[in-house]
Parts: C-alpha cells; structure tokens; sequence
C-alpha cells in the first residue's frame, strides 16, 4: 500500500526530530493512527486518526479518537491547539475539514494541497508543529 511504503525509513531518519515524540499504527488501507506528543508534555498523549480517501492526491481528514475504543468525537481524547475544535475538526489548510470548512481555499495556491512526496510524514510534521506552538492542554469539554 502506498501510504505505508517508505514511510519506515522516513521517519527512522527524522527520529532525532519531531518522530521521537510518535508511535505509528497502520490500521490498514489508508488509515494511520498516530500517537502524539506536544514537546515539553511527554506525558499528554494523543491518538490522531489520520485518513486518506485517496493518497497522496486528497487531502488527510485528521481527528483524534479515544485509543481504547477508537471511537471519534471524545472531547478528553483532543488537545486543545491553534485551529483544533474538539471533538469535531481541525480548521486547517492541511487538512480535509479545514477545506471543506473553507471551500475558497482550494483554488488559493496558497492553501492547496501538495500531494508530492511523503504526504504522511508531512501531515505528522505539521501536526506536531501545531502542537509544539500552540499546545494548551487537553481539552475538558
């Protein structure tokens, strides 16, 4: 499958950046759940579901799910970030939501998707950057 072909070696390379902070679970055809971590808060783990209708051309629908039972819309299961509106979406230019919030930015070059490369690893990167800038602790609500 093509969103899990390479990304081993990806980010086995970037393990001295943001991929220490992860733990990766391919849940099979092109669902990915990722455990996450805001740098300095080693102990607030997260599990992003990261799904891709098609990939890497569409854009990754992003949400965080209760890792017990997977389920989606648990508001404790979501931190709270820049853009992040648990336990709905994240309102991104990265992500699915955040455009089908935002119509107008798919044809802002701007805001579109680059499906070039490793689409996963780039998703994760920019999800553990907005956590790393903008993290405010678990959501309550």
């Amino acid at each position: 499958m093509r969103i899990w072909s390479g990304v081993g070696s990806d980010v086995l390379s970037d393990r001295a950046g943001y991929a220490a902070h992860w733990s990766l679970d391919h849940r099979g055809g092109l669902e990915v759940w990722a455990t996450v971590s805001p740098t300095g808060h080693d102990t607030d783990k997260f599990t992003a579901r990261l799904f891709w209708t098609r990939y890497p051309d569409d854009l990754p629908s992003v949400k965080f799910v209760e890792p017990e039972t997977g389920a989606l819309g648990v508001a404790k299961a979501w931190p709270n970030a820049r853009g992040f509106r648990p336990p709905n979406d994240i309102c991104a230019t990265w992500t699915l939501e955040g455009h089908q919030t935002h119509p107008e930015w798919k044809s802002d070059a701007r805001y579109r998707w680059d499906g070039r490369g490793n689409v996963l690893l780039k998703t994760l990167r920019t999800l553990q950057s907005e956590l790393d800038e903008s993290y405010q602790g678990r959501s309550q609500t």
